[in-house]
């Protein structure tokens, strides 16, 4: 959270901290399905599922798992 204000940070943190493990977990998982969701907005039609999976990752990413593999 880098362009964020410092009171905006620490309330941030101030919430997460106060969070169990699980609630923490739980929020990311949501936060990256959202994400997943997104991403498909701006996906071409006609992909095939593996196209589709693959779109989504680099879109969420940036390069494809190979790409991140050999770097």
């Amino acid at each position: 959270m880098e362009d964020t204000t410092q009171a905006a940070s620490e309330l941030v943190d101030n919430i997460l901290s106060e969070m169990t493990a699980s609630e923490r977990l739980l929020i990311c998982a949501e936060m990256y399905e959202e994400a997943k969701e997104f991403a498909r907005i701006g996906m071409p039609a006609g992909l095939s599922l593996d196209e589709q999976e693959a779109f989504i990752f680099r879109r969420i990413h940036g390069r494809s798992p190979q790409e991140i593999v050999n770097t």
